[in-house]
């Protein structure tokens, strides 16, 4: 018999705030910001005059992995410094990820941006007023007996330990793709960042720096850890839970080449709450580790410049 406090043993007090409902609610505001950044993205008032979009035809665009961009290496090996020079092959089957202008991208990062914020407000004040109303409930961030600096120390600790696993991972990943004939497609927020670069646009790289390293670490965790997470877990074991929570994280990063990397970033994420009992020890981790592939990322832009 395992032991108490095994993953596969534990379950959720039955008093979590979060109802199936209330993780409805919330992740189909998630979703409409990204339908209605999209929307910002694709308005003809954003693009350059006499310059058409460079659109897949007769496919939409799907913000979603825009929004989080969890990056790894085989999206730092494969990403295409200029993604607006190049478009895809009409039958190829990795052409079904349409490429923004520059002019279309900042409108849609600053919607991202602004939407984001909106929804990690409203998920903290329900917190909060279920946790004014019962006392006994542990605070979603801080847990039962968790401090800042605890939740800081371990959560940049945490993320230094999975960094190499995660890299690990993404090689094999990737290598295994590469096997099958599989074209390695970056992220879209991969492409545009290092175009980004390559063009210098100083407000397009804020816009992307802000939704990947401050906003998508608080977004995701509310979402993914504080809400769907800790609601399977009145229904599934710890494992089983993030297991499924893991891979809907991955799936809606909506990239064959992250997908597992990403997936298995998220059960390294709901695993570190269960054992720590506090989000904001997850939303250092994200948040440290968002911070590490953007400066990897930046590092090999400029080699890659030096290489040229």
């Amino acid at each position: 018999m395992m032991p108490k406090g095994a993953l596969d043993q534990e379950r959720a007090e039955p008093g979590a705030p979060w109802a199936g409902s209330q993780v409805l609610l919330f992740f189909s505001l998630f979703f409409l910001i990204q339908v209605l950044a999209a929307q910002m993205a694709l308005s003809p008032t954003d693009t350059v005059e006499g310059e058409p979009p460079v659109l897949t035809e007769g496919t939409g665009l799907d913000s979603s992995d825009l929004n989080t961009a969890d990056l790894n290496t085989a999206d730092l090996n494969t990403a295409d410094p200029n993604p607006t020079d190049s478009v895809p092959e009409e039958n190829s089957p990795e052409s079904a990820a349409p490429v923004l202008t520059a002019e279309q991208a900042r409108p849609l990062f600053l919607t991202l941006a602004l939407g984001n914020l909106v929804l990690i407000l409203l998920i903290l004040i329900y917190s909060r007023l279920w946790q004014k109303h019962r006392p006994e409930t542990p605070s979603l961030l801080l847990g039962r007996n968790g401090t800042i600096f605890g939740c800081l120390k371990y959560g940049v600790l945490a993320c230094l330990a999975w960094i190499p696993v995660h890299l690990s991972i993404a090689l094999l990943w990737g290598g295994l793709l590469q096997a099958l004939g599989h074209e390695m497609v970056p992220q879209q927020a991969v492409s545009l960042f290092l175009n980004a670069l390559q063009n210098d646009e100083s407000l397009l790289k804020f816009l992307i720096m802000v939704n990947v390293v401050v906003m998508a670490p608080w977004v995701e965790e509310l979402l993914f850890r504080g809400l769907l997470f800790r609601w399977l877990l009145g229904y599934r074991s710890v494992l089983a839970s993030a297991i499924l929570s893991g891979v809907f994280f991955g799936v809606i990063h909506d990239a064959l080449t992250s997908i597992v990397p990403i997936a298995c970033l998220g059960v390294a994420l709901a695993w570190l709450y269960h054992r720590t009992g506090s989000l904001l020890t997850s939303i250092v981790f994200h948040t440290v580790f968002n911070a590490i592939m953007t400066i990897l990322m930046l590092f090999g832009s400029k080699m890659m410049g030096v290489a040229e």
